[in-house]
């Protein structure tokens, strides 16, 4: 079933190409509209979901190229023309993953612990702890706001470090990766989302990988951070882009 639960999805050919198509109602998806809908949770979240959905049967038996959700096309003339224009470009693609698949990686930091562990590893703040408690109530005051800003520093640099460092590590053990924007938690208070990859990752090597990120995980576990694992995905972070003429055919 597509998209608008009324229509049952069908395949384009072109060539050794298919094309999975979901009829949607113009109307319903005028560009005017869009923007105000896209911000409707009750409108957007069973397309959302049916439009995964489809991706995921499909990617079961077949190699996909998943499109961004509301990729629209006036006509099938439209879309093949896509699929002539940009035919070599699709079938490096298929080349690229196959018998791969997308993996996703989340790294979640509890600063405070974070920020233990560094007042007990740089000695100058271990100092500013000695001079806090030998110290008048105005000069305590100013050695704190001191000792504050320079664990802030600390802790930024340390951030971005370890983000790195776990990226590069199991980069490692990928075929790719990409580093997209982490995004803010509703408990951003406690933790916070310092890294949100995504690798593709050889089948073959899917168990190493695996193990690598359990073992990454254990070594920062006492600097405060945790992993969240998913997939396998359908491979959008590794889709070639096709520029404008995905937007709205």
């Amino acid at each position: 079933m597509g998209i608008d639960g009324d229509h049952k999805v069908f395949a384009l050919r072109y060539g050794d190409l298919n094309a999975a198509v979901s009829l949607v109602s113009l109307e319903e998806f005028d560009a005017r509209l869009l923007e105000q809908r896209m911000a409707d949770t009750k409108w957007i979240a069973p397309r959302v979901l049916g439009h995964e959905r489809i991706i995921e049967e499909i990617m079961a038996a077949h190699p996909v190229m998943p499109m961004r959700f509301c990729t629209i096309f006036a006509s099938g003339e439209r879309i093949e023309e896509l699929l002539e224009n940009h035919r070599a470009k699709i079938v490096r693609f298929f080349s690229e993953i196959t018998d791969k698949e997308e993996w996703g990686i989340k790294a979640y930091l509890d600063a405070a612990q974070l920020q233990e562990v560094l007042k007990r590893q740089i000695p100058a703040l271990q100092a500013v702890g000695i001079d806090l408690g030998e110290a008048s109530p105005g000069q305590a005051y100013l050695l704190g706001k001191k000792r504050d800003l320079a664990i802030k520093d600390e802790l930024t640099g340390m951030v971005l470090q370890i983000a790195e460092e776990v990226f590069q590590r199991l980069l490692a053990h990928a075929i790719k990766g990409v580093k997209n924007k982490p995004f803010k938690l509703e408990d951003e208070e406690t933790r916070e989302m310092i890294l949100n990859a995504a690798f593709l990752v050889r089948k073959s090597d899917l168990r190493i990988f695996h193990e690598r990120v359990k073992e990454t995980e254990e070594k920062y576990r006492n600097q405060g951070l945790t992993f969240s694992v998913t997939g396998p995905w359908p491979p959008y972070n590794f889709c070639p882009d096709f520029g404008d003429e995905t937007t709205r055919g």
